[in-house]
């Protein structure tokens, strides 16, 4: 079984989920933890192992276009990538971008090491995989557990998918991120990494009345590849 702790980088949650966890899935630089079972109507999971990147500045749209990012200046919008991953526009001269659930091939790193002051891009890179934590919240449950723990209104019908809220959520400042899953609801959170266990506990407590339980990287795998054929 893979050792979580053999890897330079790790998720701040690895203590918090160490004795729950029924495995540890490799990636690249870092291992996410596994938890077997069905598919759950309501599931939490920590991606916060996989890569992200963040950009700032007035010419940030322009610089992400020239490095094959598809992406328009619309803020809070969330633009899907040929990939498999998500770009967040937070503001005209600010996004987030989100790795494949199968981690990528190392683009992020390439674009944040190639990045050069001297190129004038009135743009400069923000290293969101050491600020921000990663939730996903999947299941159809999702909107009214989160109306226990936040002021927006995220049912289908109102908060529509590739749709992004930056708002308190169990009181503090977070991004929420709905882009589903296949045909599942699903809602990625950004959370300040120092407070990840406290949004996990509040998650926690939120999901439990709807059994909502801890999933891993393979649930969600599964709700991409959508339901099994019909023998």
């Amino acid at each position: 079984m893979t050792a979580p702790y053999v890897f330079l980088r790790r998720s701040p949650l690895q203590h918090a989920l160490a004795g729950q966890a029924t495995g540890w899935r490799p990636l690249a630089d870092a291992a996410i933890a596994e938890f077997d079972g069905p598919l759950p109507a309501l599931g939490i999971a920590d991606l916060s192992p996989l890569p992200r990147l963040g950009f700032k500045g007035r010419g940030t749209i322009p610089a992400m276009r020239k490095r094959g990012v598809e992406v328009e200046a619309e803020p809070n919008r969330v633009f899907r990538q040929p990939d498999g991953g998500l770009c967040l526009v937070l503001a005209p001269g600010e996004v987030v971008l989100l790795s494949p659930l199968g981690g990528g091939d190392g683009r992020f790193g390439r674009m944040e090491a190639e990045w050069r002051i001297e190129d004038e891009e009135r743009t400069y890179p923000l290293p969101r995989r050491d600020s921000h934590a990663w939730f996903v919240v999947s299941g159809e449950a999702a909107p009214a557990m989160f109306a226990k723990i936040c002021g927006v209104d995220l049912r289908r019908d109102k908060f529509p998918d590739l749709s992004i809220a930056q708002t308190s959520v169990a009181r503090l400042t977070a991004i929420v991120a709905r882009a589903d899953i296949g045909d599942a609801l699903a809602f990625h959170l950004l959370a300040d990494s120092a407070a990840a266990g406290y949004f996990l506990m509040c998650l926690r407590d939120a999901a439990e009345e709807f059994g909502g339980r801890m999933t891993g990287l393979s649930t969600l795998e599964e709700l991409l590849a959508g339901p099994a054929s019909p023998p």
